[in-house]
């Protein structure tokens, strides 16, 4: 693994009191992840991203990611230079979840986002590249899917209990932030150019 294809994956830092939930609450922003066996929330706001919440019921731990890739995923190649950046950035969480004591064997995941707010922008289907890779890489690591909402054009917001696998959506109608745009629009920009850097090589 490089050291810059490892500087676009970091675990999140953001901590707060959601008091809606009375919980403590775990924020991941674009390019981040989390896994925890606490009893917590952990929480994201999605435009094109893809999060996607795997948890192992009988360890009571899971964890979330949040990921765009570069431009251009071939249809279920997952060995692609983009490919390979995904199966990274999902390769990041799983592993934290087995350090914390879960199998491998038994994850579950539910998927959310892929909505296509960049589409206008970028001239590109990006939700519906992220929304496929993850589609292939769960198929062939045969981890059940339990939810899936995805594609369409608003973004979503996402709470994840992670020792229980229960997730809580929304889908946000009346909600274009510009914030979020232009922090998706930042981190894609980042992924492309350290990919740019590295080269088409194996981060792994």
């Amino acid at each position: 693994m490089t050291q810059s294809s490892a500087a676009t994956q970091t675990p999140a830092t953001r901590t707060f009191l959601d008091h809606q939930f009375q919980k403590v609450a775990h924020k991941v922003l674009p390019g981040e992840f989390y896994a925890t066996d606490q009893e917590v929330m952990i929480t994201t706001l999605l435009g094109s991203c893809v999060t996607v919440c795997l948890f192992d019921l009988d360890a009571k731990v899971g964890g979330m990611n949040h990921f765009l890739l570069p431009d251009g995923v071939p249809e279920n190649d997952l060995l692609s230079s983009a490919g390979r950046y995904g199966v990274h950035a999902m390769e990041l969480l799983i592993n934290d979840i087995v350090k914390l004591g879960g199998r491998r064997a038994n994850l579950r995941a539910k998927v959310f986002g892929g909505a296509n707010v960049l589409q206008a922008m970028t001239h590109s289907q990006v939700g519906d590249e992220n929304v496929r890779f993850v589609q292939s890489f769960l198929k062939r690591e045969l981890i059940p899917v339990d939810a899936y909402d995805v594609l369409g054009r608003f973004p979503r917001k996402v709470n994840f209990f992670p020792t229980s696998g229960r997730v809580m959506m929304k889908k946000l109608t009346s909600y274009y932030d510009d914030e979020l745009i232009t922090e998706e629009m930042r981190y894609r920009e980042k992924v492309r150019q350290r990919r740019d850097r590295s080269g088409d090589i194996d981060i792994f």
